[in-house]
């Protein structure tokens, strides 16, 4: 096990004895399988609890269809492949992922605060080389700190709701989990303090006061989409039979999906454009008339079942079809 991979699984790097299944065989699978992943306990687990339920129940098939237990056992362990394939793809993965976050975390707060440190009243002082540097800084240091947190010690989305067992009247709930909300709180208050200094900065008052009025209004427009974009953590979408309800601070819109034509990612350069953290998704839906109408919708990486709502969403595309 290589260094890195070993500090990845900090803060508990041993196996979690709770998924354990009592099968000799079983657990030393997931044992092995354990120590070829990285991240920490609830990033492994993720994985292995998946796994585990594949195991369970490929051996109560192998015993209903009348093998021994032992042999069950075995059979089910072969079937999975070897545990080292299994962590080979769960590295690659979150390496994937680790590339994908750096670069959409870090790369804002880089433009960020080097367009903040443009529009200061020390501007002048810093030469092209000196703002490239602290561009390089910031993005590779906020980069590498939020990549790695939400690589190696934030466990991926979970799945609450299974699509399969939801009953006529039960609702499919996607929300965001409370650590989200911690760090948006946090990412509001800096952006709070941002757009008053630039604000103040407007009406001369304050350590920006001599910062041009177009930077100003710019770091007011960047702080302001900032928070609301912040605000979305508290966002609710529910889909019960053919409604979809987005709920959010300031509204509540009931949306029928018995008109839905097509799920598609929205351009990627709407991101810079939009408010919004996520991935931003466009409806289709076609009127009455033979006509269309879109609505968006965001959905980010920490979001509680959102995997099923895609899933959802595009089953009833093939429906309405």
């Amino acid at each position: 096990m290589t260094i890195l991979r070993t500090l990845s699984r900090l803060p508990s790097p041993k196996f979690d004895q709770q998924l354990a299944t009592g099968d000799t065989h079983l657990d030393q699978y997931l044992q092995a399988l354990d120590a070829e992943l990285v991240g920490a306990k609830t990033v492994r687990n993720h994985t292995l609890a998946a796994v585990r339920e594949q195991l369970v129940a490929q051996k109560a098939s192998l015993i209903a269809d009348g093998k021994e237990a032992t042999a069950a056992s075995l059979a089910a362990v072969q079937q999975l492949g070897p545990a080292a394939a299994r962590g080979q793809a769960q590295r690659q993965e979150r390496r994937t992922f680790y590339v994908n976050m750096m670069l959409s975390t870090g790369l804002p707060v880089a433009v960020f605060m080097t367009l903040f440190n443009l529009s200061s009243e020390t501007a002048q002082e810093s030469s092209w080389s000196g703002y490239i540097a602290m561009f390089m800084f910031y993005f590779l240091f906020f980069g590498n700190v939020m990549a790695a947190y939400l690589t190696f010690g934030q466990a991926p989305p979970k799945t609450t709701q299974g699509i399969e067992s939801l009953e006529p009247d039960e609702a499919l709930e996607v929300f965001s989990p409370p650590a989200s909300k911690a760090a948006a709180a946090i990412l509001m208050l800096l952006m709070l303090f941002v757009g008053s200094a630039a604000l103040l900065g407007i009406f001369n008052i304050g350590f920006m006061a001599s910062t041009h009025l177009a930077a100003n209004l710019f770091m007011v427009y960047i702080a302001g989409a900032g928070i609301l974009g912040a605000t979305r953590v508290n966002n609710r979408l529910l889909v019960q039979g053919d409604t979809l309800i987005k709920q959010n601070l300031f509204s509540r819109q009931v949306i029928p999906l018995t008109r839905l034509v097509a799920v598609e990612p929205a351009p990627g350069w709407q991101a810079w454009f939009r408010i919004g953290f996520g991935q931003r998704y466009i409806l289709h839906f076609s009127d009455a008339g033979g006509g269309s109408i879109r609505t968006s919708l965001i959905l980010n990486h920490e979001m509680h079942n959102s995997e099923q709502l895609l899933t959802l969403l595009r089953q009833k595309v093939k429906q309405v079809s």
